[in-house]
């Protein structure tokens, strides 16, 4: 009898072991069992930190665990991209970046980590339908001819900031520099909050800023607004032109995007948990409201749509570094 009772100890044990060890293995049934931590490429104050921390507020909510943004800004996005692909392939680091991502293969030869091979999208969070030119109001320049006309001189020294060579706000403007025929002259920053106060402060005269910051500083009379970069006018700001509308015939672009990737590797069952909680965040139509207000329109989705924009996207800049003559570094 007694030996009954232990081959039945036995048998129970096992199973619970077995059970325990298959949950244990099963990454995506747990998780999240800790803080998840969301690295941002880029200095606080810009519009990807903020739209990443109200993210991380709600998916708090949602995941039963703290999600915090950590801004690691510096060489462009480089050194939190690559704390991302050098991160446990877990769930738990992951990165929450904007069209560097993708432009930094195209001004690099080298870089310490490999795009395509050591990430996993998880979700593209949304995109702007373009950017504002901006200026110091102490610019003699009205209007986007105006600036043209004072930038065209190879001697004019007029500057423009950025959030870091490579960023959207560089190579939009050296878009312009090579549509418009001007010679103004980078000076990147850390991020696009720095490189709208240099703008603000007079210690550089004009930049490309996200339509949200853009809007807010021209409605207080901090800058100047001369364009905006994309197909139609922001409706916020109905008197303000587009640049081709405002004599740069074909010059079109729009404002970027912001995603968040997983280092390659990430159990699918973490990236699909990851994606729906951002999904289900995103659909909230307050929460949705609120983006669209900054100038982000949601986007959501599969991993697989993010990665079928972001081919696109390659394509994009592909072309605009060919006609700006920007070679590698």
């Amino acid at each position: 009898m007694r030996v009954t009772i232990c081959a039945g100890l036995s048998l129970l044990i096992g199973s619970v072991t077995a059970v325990t060890a298959a949950t244990a293995a099963s990454p995506g049934g747990t998780f999240p069992e800790r803080t998840i931590k969301l690295l941002l490429p880029f200095a606080p104050g810009g519009n990807p930190d903020t739209v990443s921390r109200i993210l991380a507020q709600e998916l708090t909510k949602s995941l039963g665990q703290a999600v915090v943004v950590e801004n690691r800004a510096g060489a462009n996005a480089i050194i939190a991209t690559d704390l991302v692909a050098k991160a446990p392939a877990d769930g738990y680091t992951l990165l929450y970046t904007t069209g560097s991502h993708v432009i930094n293969p195209i001004l690099y030869r080298s870089l310490p980590y490999d795009t395509d091979k050591d990430f996993t999208p998880v979700v593209l969070v949304g995109s702007t339908r373009g950017q504002v030119l901006v200026v110091n109001p102490s610019l003699p320049a009205a209007n986007v001819q105006e600036l043209i006309q004072l930038a065209r001189s190879t001697t004019s020294n007029i500057t423009y900031g950025s959030a870091g060579i490579g960023n959207t706000m560089h190579l939009v403007a050296e878009y312009f520099n090579y549509k418009a025929g001007t010679h103004m002259v980078h000076v990147p920053y850390k991020g696009a909050a720095p490189a709208m106060n240099a703008v603000m402060s007079g210690e550089v005269k004009l930049a490309f800023l996200n339509p949200v910051s853009a809007i807010e500083q021209v409605k207080h009379g901090k800058l100047r607004a001369l364009g905006v970069t994309g197909s139609t006018r922001f409706p916020q700001m109905p008197d303000v032109p587009t640049i081709a509308e405002a004599g740069v015939p074909g010059f079109e672009v729009q404002g970027g995007w912001q995603g968040v990737f997983a280092p390659a590797g990430t159990p699918p069952e973490v990236v699909a948990k990851l994606n729906k909680a951002f999904n289900d965040v995103m659909a909230s139509p307050a929460i949705r409201q609120r983006f669209e207000s900054m100038g982000l329109d949601v986007a959501g989705g599969s991993p697989e749509d993010m990665s079928r924009y972001l081919a696109k996207e390659t394509e994009i800049y592909q072309d605009i570094a060919r006609a700006a003559k920007i070679e590698k570094q």
